[in-house]
This record gives structure tokens, C-alpha cells and sequence, in this order.
């Protein structure tokens, strides 16, 4: 599964949604086996950020790979999700 994952992320920058349609698992499991893609590649798994929708804020700082459920800088909750490919 992880490999297929790589793979797919190798070719173009996707949201752990898409994946998750792409290889047929639940978007958690994908998370799961990002967090370990994260690891294993040591740093190489690069993520474009979470965005709001409403005040245009970037979570930058946010080391957590699932979308954040709200922003802290106007408390909407139309927010991104963030991306992932492996550079």
C-alpha cells in the first residue's frame, strides 16, 4: 500500500482524500500511512498547507497532516485541505 502511495505521489501533489479514492482505503488509513512516509523518507514528504477559505489564513506552522477543523484567526470552518508529494 505504501508503496502505491509513493508512487502516486511522486507524479503529482494530492490530497489524502484523493488518495484515498485512488487506492481504495478509508482517508485515516492514508494518514496513518503518511505519518510513516513521513518518517521513513526522512523530511522528504513535502505538504501544502491548510488554507481558510474566509480570511485567507495559512497553517504553516501545523505539523499535523489532517485538515484542521477550524480557523484560529476568524473561526470559520471552510478551510483547505492540505496536499502532499514527495520531492
Amino acid at each position: 500500500m505504501r508503496q502505491e502511495l509513493t508512487a502516486l505521489l511522486r507524479e503529482e501533489d494530492l490530497t489524502a482524500w484523493e488518495l484515498s479514492g485512488l487506492v481504495g482505503i478509508s482517508e485515516k488509513e492514508v494518514l496513518e500511512h503518511l505519518e510513516h512516509l513521513r518518517s521513513a523518507l526522512h523530511g522528504r514528504l513535502d505538504m501544502t498547507p491548510s488554507r481558510c477559505l474566509e480570511c485567507g489564513f495559512s497553517f504553516q506552522k501545523r505539523e499535523r497532516l489532517k485538515k484542521p477543523g477550524r480557523c484560529p484567526v476568524c473561526r470559520s470552518e471552510r478551510i483547505t485541505d492540505p496536499s502532499f508529494t514527495i520531492g
